[in-house]
């Protein structure tokens, strides 16, 4: 995996850039919902200008909408997959995994990973409801030779809260061998995007973790709002890498 990949893996910003390569299409039927939440509808998406969007309704009418008459999912959606005249979407400023941000809910979490240009599943939608979304998303890309499967938490308003991107199990003869490379490549990308970790130890050893403890080396805080956390995480005899954003400011552990 080159360099500029694992950049664009992790930057909000870069991983938005990328849209562009998305071919705009039509035919796109979804639910559609008015601007204060109150009406929704299906239609397939048909095209997009300046201001109005035009869709058409499975009885064949075709409908005109001012963008802003519209949800802001409905919005969202169409500024990740339908810019303007091909251009670049508008990054948001809160991104801090991919286009995800603290306080998304769960529909706007889906859309933006079905959208999105760096992880991917393989399960079809129509299961989402019954798996939930943790562990059906993982990166296109290997991180240091394996992929990391994204995890979600909620607050009680079940807006996003938590984030954790985390490897599949491995044994403890795999520690070294397989762990320690993706840990050292999630630090390259990380710090530059965070910059200079506040707290920065080196490879936890096995025989300080215990089954259901993550041993964080790493601590970031990121500039608007939350913290960043890679460490080692145990599960019964099995090792994961872990990468947990989550909207707590975190304090540094200056004996970790």
């Amino acid at each position: 995996m080159q360099p500029k990949q694992l950049q664009d893996l992790m930057n909000p910003i870069i991983s938005i850039y990328l849209l562009l390569a998305a071919t705009l299409m039509a035919g796109e039927t979804r639910t559609w919902t008015n601007s204060d939440g109150t009406k929704n509808f299906e239609a397939e998406f048909v095209s997009l200008e300046k201001s109005s969007v035009s869709l058409l309704r499975s009885d064949g009418k075709k409908l005109n909408f001012d963008i802003a008459m519209l949800h802001k999912d409905d919005r969202l959606w169409l500024n990740m997959n339908h810019p303007v005249d091909g251009g670049i979407p508008m990054p948001d400023a809160n991104a801090v995994f991919d286009t995800l941000k603290f306080g998304d809910s769960r529909d706007t979490v889906t859309e933006k990973l079905k959208a999105s240009k760096i992880v991917e599943t393989g399960v079809a939608g129509t299961f989402f409801g019954r798996t939930g979304l943790n562990g059906i998303y993982r990166t296109k890309h290997e991180i240091g030779g394996i992929f990391c499967f994204l995890f979600f938490d909620w607050d009680e308003r079940g807006g996003l809260k938590e984030i954790t991107l985390q490897t599949e199990s491995k044994s403890a003869s795999e520690y070294d061998s397989t762990l320690k490379p993706c840990w050292s490549q999630l630090i390259g990308l990380i710090t530059p995007i965070h910059g200079k970790p506040l707290q920065d130890a080196g490879f936890p050893p096995s025989s300080k973790l215990g089954d259901g403890q993550m041993l964080a080396s790493h601590l970031w805080h990121i500039e608007t709002g939350g913290s960043v956390m890679l460490g080692i995480a145990q599960v019964g005899e099995g090792y994961q890498v872990a990468v947990r954003f989550t909207r707590k400011k975190v304090p540094v552990n200056r004996t970790p």
